[in-house]
């Protein structure tokens, strides 16, 4: 093949698809004329045809296009594409709700949270955040204790991911929670909040009866580096669970010298377990121990 007739080919396939781009784009606006056309008709909402396919795509498509509809007020159309059984319509339903969001849609979002695929909550999580002010009231009327668990530890992590000082303070008034889930998920989140409430409420979840609360709350503990907690991390050391020797020797060797010196006697513990789990930890580089201790 020549040069020139090279030239003239690339030339013809861009026309093409410059002719193709516009059809397209002509074919989107009828669509979209069609669709307005059709919501004056008495009884009818703009986009049902295509909220109502069977092809998720085409539902996809719907909540796309929502965001036209959502400065409409059409809350119908939007809830039952946010409730749809395929995660992209949801996620594309979700991404068309700022122009709605309000007290009310807040509350929907927060209640229907668990029942979300987790890449959904994750959006969702962001649109919540956007709108802090309106989360915060809302979740501060939900985190109570006779709140349903499953709901409860969705809000918790929402809380957690917030950052929000206010709330972690209504979360930390849940570290009794009769549920051990909620219990864990109080003790995550407490991590980031430093506030002597919250290191007194973790330093009594090391002796929760179920380890993993334990273990979560040595985490804890560690990050939030108070030297106080290192007397309880120590006993910690011979706990009967193998992980939560773990994280009580990580969380020591994160407080500074107290945390190194307590690692250096528990090596002489007649607890072999104890021994054994300090001698490990003490070997570990810096680095090393803030990578376990994130993991």
């Amino acid at each position: 093949m020549t040069l020139l007739a090279l030239v003239v080919l690339l030339t013809a396939g861009a026309q093409v698809a410059l002719l193709l781009g516009f059809a397209t784009l002509l074919l989107l606006r009828r669509e979209r004329s069609a669709i307005g056309a059709r919501g004056g008709e008495p009884g009818r909402r703009p986009l049902d045809d295509l909220a109502a396919s069977r092809h998720w795509w085409r539902r996809a498509e719907a909540a796309r296009r929502s965001g036209d509809v959502a400065r409409l007020g059409d809350r119908e159309l939007l809830n039952r594409l946010l409730d749809d059984p395929h995660p992209a319509v949801q996620s594309a339903a979700t991404a068309s709700l700022a122009p709605l969001v309000d007290a009310r849609l807040v509350g929907r979002l927060l209640d229907r949270l668990p029942e979300r695929p987790m890449a959904i909550r994750l959006q969702q999580f962001g649109l919540l955040r956007d709108a802090l002010p309106l989360t915060a009231a809302t979740l501060m009327e939900r985190l109570t204790l006779d709140a349903p668990p499953r709901r409860l530890k969705s809000w918790i992590a929402l809380v957690e991911t917030l950052g929000s000082p206010e709330l972690l303070a209504r979360v930390a008034a849940l570290h009794s929670h009769p549920e051990p889930l909620i219990r864990l998920s109080v003790a995550r989140a407490l991590r980031h909040y430093r506030h002597p409430e919250a290191e007194e409420m973790l330093l009594i979840a090391l002796h929760d009866h179920d380890w993993r609360v334990r273990a979560v709350a040595a985490r804890s503990l560690g990050r939030h580096g108070n030297v106080s907690a290192v007397p309880r991390l120590a006993a910690g050391l011979r706990d009967v669970r193998w992980w939560v020797r773990f994280r009580c020797g990580l969380a020591l060797a994160q407080l500074g010298a107290a945390g190194r010196g307590a690692l250096d006697d528990a090596r002489r513990d007649v607890d072999r377990y104890a021994g054994e789990m300090a001698t490990m930890i003490a070997g570990l580089s810096p680095d090393s121990v803030i990578e376990l201790s994130e993991g």
